[in-house]
């Protein structure tokens, strides 16, 4: 879960957009947001669930990708951004 919320910060950094950049938007950032980061947020943290863990949990994939989609990153990513994420945690 960690590396799509990082994959997603990364495309949203690239955007320029000051409003979607984690880097100046606080609400968007996983060091500055206790929502979406892993080590703050026990239900994204694959240690403490192991829905999403990926040698616990059998459909870890869609579990991380179904919690992903409840992020606020989520409605800030356009279709494309979004894809990109889908197809990145595909290759993990």
């Amino acid at each position: 879960m960690e590396k799509v919320i990082n994959y997603a910060v990364r495309l949203l950094e690239q955007t320029g957009d000051p409003n979607l950049m984690p880097s100046q938007n606080a609400e968007l950032n996983p060091s500055q947001n206790a929502e979406l980061n892993p080590s703050q947020n026990q239900e994204i943290n694959e240690s403490q669930n192991p829905e999403i863990n990926p040698s616990q949990g059998q459909n870890w994939k869609q579990n991380q990708w179904d919690l992903f989609k409840e992020t606020i990153l989520w409605a800030r990513l356009d279709e494309d951004q979004r894809e990109a994420c889908f197809e990145y945690l595909k290759s993990l």
